[in-house]
């Protein structure tokens, strides 16, 4: 297919029409396939990076009670999240993702409200998200050296460190551009699924015993000291547990945020998301059963000064392959890193786009050369970077950050769901991908799953709270951002923030919409909502229209070309002249 000097099809295609339908332009280069579309998805999620670092965690919240069947309960509700958004990201495919998706399902009277606080909650989930996966990295690393040099000695601060040279690495390899991106994405799938076979084969192989099918799925262990020191019952300890398993099946929104760059996004997109689900379920629960059965001494494994995984993977492989198997979680973790970057700047983009952020008409400029916003992806690396300082004085830095991941992410997931369930449910138009009359009760479980852990994640990990070490800052966090969205939105942004703002005004389109406005603009939306876009696209929006569109847009600054929102109920007179 020829391109435009923009690296745009040289024909108006489907995926332009559609977003051009939702009110924006082909900005960005569309360049990626639904399979890199997937392998951005599954290593923003991540299942490496969120079972492995996290597995000392489990052993003493639960213990293999927790790894195995706390993974199969979270896998359970997850794919009910996943359901409720693939179902929208067919109907809605743009960069904004949840943000967006709030902002129309909400209407003229949530919607603002909604999305104002939506795309705060979905960033800090991402920011979160890629920090703790990039800390847990370098805390591998710091492992790493330390198993091969004795007198070197990890701290904090040294974690800190190498976290803040990856990540600066992983804004590098953005700044690159889509090739570098695609081939990132093509290892990454490799890496996730090669190397968590490698690591279950050789641990499984190598163990010098395996503990017994009884140990591994009916043991429940408790180091937190909730059951001796408290009142507490073994179930409220495994319901703690379960945010091993929960951070490990987060970032599948990335799908939706790179719609604006993937083919056939509205198909794409809602693979993308459930694809990349069951994948991390069927690779982390082969990861799950393989570590806990090769836990040999369970005290000594927990208490390891490597870390309960990395001590697991000595005991089977030795110290030569057991550092193999750490590198490759590594690794694993840079990767993440490249994704999620990748994955919020799009997100911010979008944001920014509406007019979201401070200076945002600075931050939404694209690179002439890869048509990405790379002044956002800079700024996404200094914000994970500054949100992994608290590694410098807490040694429960990684399963704090990963609650307020989980928080950020899962009250994002929940909102669009909720709304399209309620206020949203009579205007939402079903596409290709469609949940028929289980819409409702899929949405009802994916939020109330949502409510429930909002609650167990916010409580301490150990008890009783007496070491500042071992704090959990997760309440403080979104305790935090709470105020902040809350004191902005009533303060300021309910006088001038609308949500998404149309790039495109459809009453404006030559020979496309005609001077009653609103009437036309819905006859043009239902022909691209009922005979799939392609024949109304064809028909209405030539290439030369398109490229007349695109001069006004940049000769009049958009003058009269953008209405007070998408759901302004009255059209605004024409001027006779602008013919």
């Amino acid at each position: 297919m020829e391109a435009t000097e923009k690296g745009h099809p040289a024909d108006y295609n489907e995926d332009e029409a559609r977003l051009a339908s939702l009110g924006y332009k082909q900005n960005m280069k569309r360049q990626f396939s639904g399979l890199q579309n997937f392998g951005f998805t599954l290593t923003n999620s991540s299942v490496l990076i969120g079972i492995v670092p996290l597995f000392g965690f489990g052993m003493a919240t639960g213990g293999p009670i927790v790894a195995i069947w706390g993974w199969l309960l979270v896998a359970f509700f997850v794919m009910f999240i996943g359901l409720g958004m693939a179902e929208i990201c067919s109907t809605f495919p743009t960069a904004g993702g949840l943000y967006f998706w709030t902002a129309k399902l909400g209407g003229p009277k949530w919607g603002p409200m909604y999305s104002w606080y939506e795309a705060w909650f979905n960033m800090l989930g991402q920011v979160a998200g890629c920090s703790g996966s990039v800390l847990a990295a370098a805390t591998f690393m710091n492992t790493l050296i330390a198993i091969w040099q004795p007198s070197y000695e990890p701290d904090g601060k040294k974690n800190f460190y190498i976290m803040a040279a990856l990540m600066v690495l992983a804004g590098l390899v953005n700044t690159a551009g889509g090739r570098a991106l695609k081939v990132a994405s093509l290892v990454s799938v490799g890496i996730h699924i090669v190397g968590t076979l490698v690591i279950i084969i050789w641990v499984l192989a190598g163990a010098p015993s395996l503990r017994t099918g009884e140990f591994v799925f009916t043991d429940f262990e408790d180091y937190t000291g909730y059951t001796t020191s408290s009142s507490a019952s073994p179930v409220f300890v495994f319901l703690l547990g379960l945010l091993q398993s929960q951070w490990s099946m987060l970032g599948y929104d990335a799908s939706a945020h790179m719609s604006e760059e993937t083919e056939k996004s509205y198909v794409n997109g809602p693979r993308g998301i459930l694809l990349s689900i069951f994948a991390s379920v069927m690779i982390g629960l082969g990861l799950a059963l393989a570590m806990t059965f090769g836990i040999q001494d369970y005290e000594a494994t927990l208490r390891s000064p490597y870390g309960a995984a990395p001590q697991i993977f000595i005991d089977c492989a030795g110290k030569r392959g057991g550092s193999f198997l750490i590198f490759i979680i590594v690794f694993a973790g840079f990767l993440c890193g490249i994704a999620t970057v990748a994955a919020n700047s799009r997100m911010i983009y979008a944001f920014a786009r509406d007019g979201g952020l401070p200076f945002s008409s600075y931050w939404t400029v694209l690179n002439k050369r890869t048509l990405m916003p790379l002044r956002l992806v800079w700024l996404s690396v200094v914000i994970i970077i500054a949100l992994g300082l608290p590694s410098l004085g807490s040694t429960a830095a990684l399963s704090a950050i990963s609650g307020i991941s989980i928080i950020g992410f899962t009250v994002s997931y929940a909102i669009p769901i909720l709304l399209r369930i309620t206020v949203g449910a009579n205007t939402f138009v079903q596409h290709e991908f469609n949940l028929g009359r289980y819409s409702k009760p899929i949405g009802w479980v994916a939020v109330i799953w949502t409510a429930f852990i909002f609650v167990i994640f916010n409580l301490p990990q150990s008890w009783p709270v007496n070491d500042p070490n071992a704090f959990n800052f997760t309440p403080a966090a979104v305790g935090f951002l709470m105020i902040f969205t809350t004191a902005t939105w009533f303060l300021s942004a309910r006088h001038w923030f609308k949500g998404p703002v149309s790039e495109i005004a459809l009453l404006e389109l030559d020979g496309v919409v005609a001077a009653d406005g609103n009437h036309a603009k819905r006859e043009l939306e239902e022909k691209v909502e009922v005979e799939g876009k392609r024949e109304a696209t064809e028909e209405n929006l030539s290439v030369g229209q398109k490229q007349q569109l695109e001069e006004k847009v940049d000769e009049e600054g958009k003058r009269e070309m953008i209405e007070e929102s998408l759901f302004v109920e009255e059209k605004r007179e024409v001027d006779e002249n602008s013919d």
